[in-house]
């Protein structure tokens, strides 16, 4: 009896189970089969011929080597297109839509007098015709001409000067003045601009732990993009870096020249300063002159004379002089 009401069990609990895999199987042939029904719908539409408007914001690149677009007379134009599908959406993925950058250098640009310049579209229209692999007529433009101003460029001359921040290593430092290759460039543009250029910078250029040497070709900022021009585009900058230390130096206080004949107390100071390592054995005490500052002094009214450091070799940086003050007296 229980044998018998077992196999019963069995049987009833295999015909409840459900046709999970089967299940899912049917699921994915629907899937599939909705997936090419909306594909060959896609085709089916984009096989379709419309006719679809659009408005362009004009610009323009590449003039001849002399002349700079300085204002745009028409800086719109609209666009009437009929075609397929597929060239419509060939556009759009291709193409900016609602910005048309027009190069110079592939249309015909006719002077029409007080610097206005013009171009045709029946020339933009071959073009377009060409990238959608449609028919000139099926495309209108709003305006047959489009006409822009460009102004004569002169040229100038001017510096470039290096933009960097250089984070050194303790104790190293710029040995010497960078070397710009080349330091000095041509720039293009409205003549009134030009006057009030007088140098031009290159992008800034940052550095963590610098101590040796190093060249780096580095871009050129553009004062005004959209009326100058440059000659080239970057630079080379040559950086020579030394280990600098501080040392001193006793330096005689002169005072020949002064209106009284004085004497200091001290006659001599330290002078401190920061030099390379490689110049160290150069410096000597003659290559410094201290001089007391008396300009606007009245010598019988005061005790103490401010210093100045009148003179210091060219390889030494931040000198400082102690003390910065001394005693004196007039001698009669």
């Amino acid at each position: 009896m229980d044998s018998n009401l077992t196999t019963y069990n069995t049987r009833n609990k295999q015909k409840d189970r459900k046709p999970i895999f089967r299940f899912k199987s049917d699921r994915l042939v629907f899937l599939i089969c909705i997936l090419i029904a909306a594909v060959f719908w896609l085709l089916i539409k984009l096989s379709a011929v419309y006719t679809v408007d659009n408005s362009f914001q004009l610009s323009y690149t590449n003039e001849s080597s002399d002349l700079r677009v300085t204002k745009l007379v028409d800086s719109t134009l609209d666009l009437n297109l009929t075609a397929r599908g597929f060239s419509i959406l060939k556009m759009n993925l291709f193409n900016d839509m609602k910005n048309l950058d027009i190069n110079l250098d592939n249309y015909t640009v006719e002077p029409k007098g007080n610097s206005v310049y013009a171009i045709y579209t029946q020339e933009l229209r071959k073009r377009l015709a060409r990238i959608i692999g449609g028919s000139e007529k099926n495309i209108q433009f709003s305006k047959a001409v489009l006409t822009f101003e460009m102004e004569k460029l002169s040229e100038k001359l001017i510096k470039v000067v290096p933009n960097y921040s250089f984070q050194f290593t303790s104790q190293y430092d710029i040995y010497n003045n960078v070397i710009c290759t080349p330091d000095y460039i041509k720039i293009y543009g409205p003549q009134s601009m030009l006057d009030t250029i007088n140098d031009v910078y290159t992008n800034n250029l940052i550095r963590d732990n610098v101590m040796s040497d190093f060249v780096v070709t580095v871009g050129l900022e553009n004062p005004n993009p959209d009326l100058l021009r440059i000659s080239v585009t970057e630079v080379s900058l040559d950086f020579k870096v030394e280990k600098f230390t501080e040392s001193e130096i006793m330096v005689a206080i002169a005072h020949d020249n002064l209106k009284y004949k004085i004497k200091t107390f001290p006659s001599k100071v330290k002078v401190f300063y920061q030099i390379a390592q490689i110049d160290f054995n150069k410096v000597h005490s003659n290559q410094f002159s201290v001089l007391p500052i008396t300009n606007n002094l009245d010598l019988k009214e005061i005790n103490k004379l401010p210093l100045k450091l009148s003179k210091q070799p060219n390889f030494v940086r931040n000198a400082r002089i102690v003390p910065s003050t001394v005693e004196f007296l007039i001698i009669k």
